[in-house]
């Protein structure tokens, strides 16, 4: 808009009705699909997210996870690594290799109060949330989704932060 005088447009843009990205012509950010939130509630004797699942059979360690677990059962990192993880491609994951985790006894988490990261921020990840058909599909083993309360958008993105962090 050549010639507009912007200097009144923060008052200008608290009184009209459209957007300032709309009376600028700036394109507005496309939000997510799941933007008025999603509904998900941790449904009890459940964990099914704890058991393998083609694609779903690696937990992954963020930040000091693995040092408040070994701190937890009482071991050293280094006796906690041996016990409890393994390789995968440069990168140290919980070792998978009976049908569910091996701190699922079982329906109940024995490490609940500092699970990893991944587990706390389950079903909130973004291969879950890369589309609408990504979060159907974890129906077929997560009965808590699209059940319970909404979560709202803010909330999703607190959990998806958590990863990058």
């Amino acid at each position: 808009m050549p010639g507009t005088d912007f200097s009144l447009s923060p008052i200008l843009f608290m009184l009209h009705p459209f957007p300032a990205c709309i009376l600028l012509g700036v394109p507005k950010k496309a939000e997510p699909w799941y933007a008025e939130g999603l509904r998900f509630e941790c449904l009890p004797d459940c964990a099914n997210c704890c058991v393998n699942h083609e694609d779903y059979d690696y937990v992954y360690f963020d930040g000091d996870d693995m040092a408040q677990l070994a701190r937890f059962l009482d071991l050293t990192i280094a006796e906690f690594k041996e016990r409890y993880t393994e390789q995968d491609e440069g990168e140290t994951v919980l070792r998978m290799d009976q049908p569910q985790c091996p701190f699922l006894e079982g329906t109940r988490c024995t490490v609940y109060p500092v699970r990893p990261t991944q587990c706390r921020t389950f079903p909130f990840w973004d291969n879950n949330l890369a589309s609408r058909a990504s979060w159907k599909r974890l129906r077929k083993f997560c009965p808590g989704t699209e059940s319970g309360a909404v979560h709202s958008l803010r909330v999703i993105r607190d959990h998806l932060a958590k990863h990058e962090s």
